[in-house]
């Protein structure tokens, strides 16, 4: 049965089965057996409550808080913050129609909306990242930074973190390091580098066979596309399966191409450049963001959006890559996300993060 074409405001006419079961929610039972609606009940409005998500579902409407009746698209368009000059065309609700799919409900539209307030609130923010809060000039006063550094190095000499001098090969590793332990990316890429020995072969590969051996890293079937589409994207652009040509262009150009190649984010980016390519560029991923951050390097709420413009701004040239191989070394060793070990750590008095009795 389709119900019928409402306006916004209007209460729809409950048939006596519907009544009986907004009466018993409203005491206090449950749907269950002959009085159970596909597995879900009505939810009845608390007045004095925080403001509940609308879902988009015709059988899980609210009731009204004082009468027996579910509430009008206009009542929880309201609580959603909708203003009442809006209007959501269509029917009410059709859960039992054959059409439900053509065109969507009132109910669904409002299920699926985003409330105006929290997109406003979301567009300002967004603004203030963008445009208030300025990136700062690069510091002339660096010793804290370039402390930092040398005290790493003298506890890190080795800086192979089992990174590619080939920029194809460096964007694939990267590809499939991101959110992942190294213990997992690691032999994965062996085992995808054995298999497709040219990375040209990837180009008529079964992305299934791909997906099975990017399994053991996690979120297979996103890392096929991006590996796959990167080699098919390179291959259009190039007529070749190579990077080779990006070692010849300015730090700009090649990055802002890379950047539009599936799944290549900023991080993957400057991996490509600072490890293949040798360019003077701080990639930024969780164990930089973490010991930056402990540090008081950048501030504690720093997003990964505006993180590398705050540390390129702070780490003195010629420093950047090692840098963030440093923090990478530290943070998988010592500066942890769980339980870090500050009584051993060589920053310890120089970290605001620390805790005061090891001073």
């Amino acid at each position: 049965m389709v119900r019928k074409e409402v306006k916004n405001h209007q209460a729809v006419a409950h048939a006596e089965t519907t009544l009986k079961k907004i009466r018993m929610v409203r005491g206090g039972q449950e749907l269950n057996g002959a009085h159970k609606v596909f597995g879900a009940a009505y939810r009845l409005l608390d007045p004095d409550g925080q403001s509940p998500t609308v879902t988009r579902s015709g059988f899980r409407d609210f009731i009204h808080p004082s009468e027996d009746r579910l509430c009008t698209v206009r009542e929880l368009a309201r609580l959603q913050t909708f203003p009442d000059a809006y209007e959501f065309k269509g029917r009410r609700c059709d859960t039992y129609a054959k059409s439900r799919y053509v065109t969507q409900t009132q109910h669904e539209q409002l299920g699926n909306a985003v409330p105006p307030l929290l997109a406003r609130a979301l567009a300002f923010s967004i603004r203030r990242q963008l445009f208030e809060r300025q990136v700062p000039e690069p510091r002339s006063h660096t010793p804290g930074i370039l402390r930092v550094i040398e005290t790493l190095d003298g506890h890190y000499p080795e800086d192979n973190l089992g990174n590619k001098e080939n920029p194809l090969d460096e964007l694939i590793y990267i590809l499939i390091s991101r959110r992942a332990a190294e213990r997992q990316y690691v032999p994965v890429y062996t085992a995808l580098h054995r298999r497709f020995r040219r990375w040209r072969g990837l180009l008529g590969a079964n992305p299934q066979e791909v997906s099975e051996i990017l399994r053991p890293a996690g979120l297979a079937s996103q890392r096929t596309k991006a590996i796959i589409g990167c080699v098919a994207a390179i291959h259009t652009d190039f007529g070749d399966v190579s990077l080779s040509r990006l070692r010849r262009w300015s730090n700009s150009r090649a990055y802002n191409y890379l950047r539009t190649l599936p799944g290549v984010n900023d991080k993957v980016a400057k991996c490509v450049l600072g490890y293949s390519l040798h360019r003077d560029v701080l990639p930024v991923d969780s164990h930089t963001l973490r010991v930056s951050t402990r540090l008081g390097i950048i501030p504690q709420d720093t997003s990964y959006f505006r993180a590398p413009a705050l540390l390129e701004a702070s780490v003195p040239e010629g420093s950047r890559l090692r840098f963030h191989v440093l923090c990478v070394l530290h943070g998988r060793a010592v500066c942890r996300s769980r339980r870090p070990d500050c009584s051993r750590c060589p920053l310890r008095r120089l970290c605001p993060s620390a805790p005061d009795y090891l001073e």
